[in-house]
């Protein structure tokens, strides 16, 4: 992580360049109802200036409206210009209903291929820039540009697959569901639910939503891969459960050992894995290898074994944080360059996470020893937007623990907890929970006991609460 940070100070000490989209605030007309609406268009995407574009792009944010009178809801036609240098792709697109003459499309496309080029250095102008690619449908762009991450076409085909298979799951009348489910088992597989999760969150209707979610619970019960997508739930609730107990006792390698090799199933040892990485350091793999040497038969086998997994769990978690931390990076280049920052901020938030915010602070702290003050202006600003938005939407349990966290001494903790228990509520216990177990794991013990004292007392009066309610 300090040589992801590093790299990415380096990276961000370039001259602060504009962001190479081409938005522009306009009055458009609503395509149904010919309404007047104020809109955000973009029509020139440069993911070489701007690495989120992409992914709005693709997730169908892009040039996105909603009509107040009409509810229209879909995309503005427009002129659009697609680059991506490091696939050397330039691809334009004119929609029909657009109503352009020829001349002035040229003309517009022209000039958004002409602001791609001289952004671009001179020696990486290359050929392909003189030779722009007409799609005819934005599906063909989408496609396109997928074709050029490596996403096949039959990749796409079965994109679509699935997602007439999770529309047709959605009118099926109740007494076909069951039979239908089973019969078409291997299609109810990851893909379907990552897409099924995904339109479930998209959904603003309460009464829609629960319907939907409804329904998806019955695959996760019918199917093949829900039922193993409910085991691994059900392996992640019971390792958070015996870590929880084992904090409260201090978790030290000799314990958590214990939890691996008492694990019931592959589905524990996963789950034990990702919540616990950080303390899987080098000492661990040690403890665990002297078990082995000490170890004699079945149970020498099981721990070499166990060993094995747990290196190849740890290794693919690490490819996947070394992958996260190179898109974090990316997204907080794209902040940085951003001229509307809260703009910027509201289309990355979906993307903003632990390690964002880690990435983040790094940099603020490598600014800092540098003395960069318009780099440090930049990144704080950043992190204090962030934080304003994070505390409009923390459920109020996890303000509650916010607060907490923030009293140095265990006195003033516990006050706030007595002034506020009515408050006290499981993200504020599981708030603490998290925070004890990265403080043990980061080696900090004597905070980790403090915030444990704290936490014992949240306990106590959560449970008087709940025999006393009037109280």
């Amino acid at each position: 992580m300090e040589h992801v940070s590093v790299s990415l100070y380096l990276h961000l000490r370039t001259p602060r360049q504009k962001n190479n989209m081409v938005t522009s605030t306009t009055q458009t007309q609503c395509p149904n109802c010919k309404s007047p609406i104020q809109a955000q268009i973009q029509q020139l995407i440069d993911v070489g200036q701007d690495p989120g574009a992409k992914a709005r792009l693709l997730s169908g944010s892009f040039n996105h409206i909603q009509c107040g009178v009409c509810g229209f809801d879909g995309t503005v036609a427009v002129p659009i210009v697609y680059h991506d240098p490091q696939h050397e792709l330039l691809l334009t697109f004119v929609p029909i209903e657009a109503s352009m003459p020829k001349n002035e499309q040229e003309r517009i496309i022209g000039q958004m291929i002409k602001r791609a080029s001289d952004q671009l250095p001179p020696e990486e102008r290359k050929g392909y820039l003189f030779q722009p690619q007409t799609v005819l449908t934005m599906q063909v762009l989408v496609e396109r540009v997928l074709e050029a991450e490596g996403i096949s076409k039959e990749d796409i085909d079965s994109q679509r697959a699935t997602m007439r298979l999770f529309e047709e799951v959605l009118t099926l009348p109740e007494d076909q569901f069951e039979p239908f489910v089973k019969e078409h088992d291997a299609e109810f597989d990851a893909t379907f639910f990552q897409m099924a999760s995904l339109a479930l969150q998209s959904i603003g209707d309460g009464n829609a939503r629960e319907a939907m979610g409804a329904r998806l619970e019955k695959i996760i019960e019918f199917s093949s891969f829900g039922k193993k997508l409910k085991a691994q739930e059900e392996a992640v609730k019971e390792a958070t459960e015996s870590l929880q107990a084992l904090s409260e006792q201090g978790l030290t390698h000799e314990t958590l050992l214990d939890l691996f090799v008492e694990a019931p199933d592959e589905n524990r040892v996963v789950a034990l894995a990702n919540l616990t990485r950080r303390a899987l350091d080098y000492s661990f793999f040690q403890l665990l290898t002297e078990r082995i040497d000490q170890s004699q038969g079945e149970d020498k086998e099981h721990l070499t074994s166990l060993r094995q997994q747990i290196l190849e769990i740890t290794e693919e978690l690490d490819r996947i944080q070394e992958a996260r931390a190179a898109q974090s990076a990316a997204h907080l280049k794209t902040l940085l360059d951003a001229e509307d920052l809260d703009q910027a901020l509201m289309q990355a938030l979906p993307m903003i996470d632990d390690l964002f915010v880690g990435i983040l602070q790094a940099n603020i702290q490598d600014a800092e020893k540098r003395k960069d003050e318009d780099l440090l202006n930049r990144l704080s600003a950043i992190e204090q937007r962030l934080r304003s938005l994070a505390q409009e939407s923390m459920p109020e349990g996890l303000k509650l623990a916010q607060s907490i966290l923030e009293i140095e001494d265990e006195e003033g903790a516990i006050k706030l907890l007595e002034e506020s228990k009515k408050e006290i509520d499981n993200d504020l216990l599981n708030a603490l929970v998290s925070t004890i177990q990265q403080l043990e794991a980061a080696d900090q013990q004597e905070a980790a006991a403090r915030i444990q004292k704290v936490y014992k007392h949240a306990l106590k009066l959560s449970m008087q609460e709940k025999m006393n309610p009037s109280d």
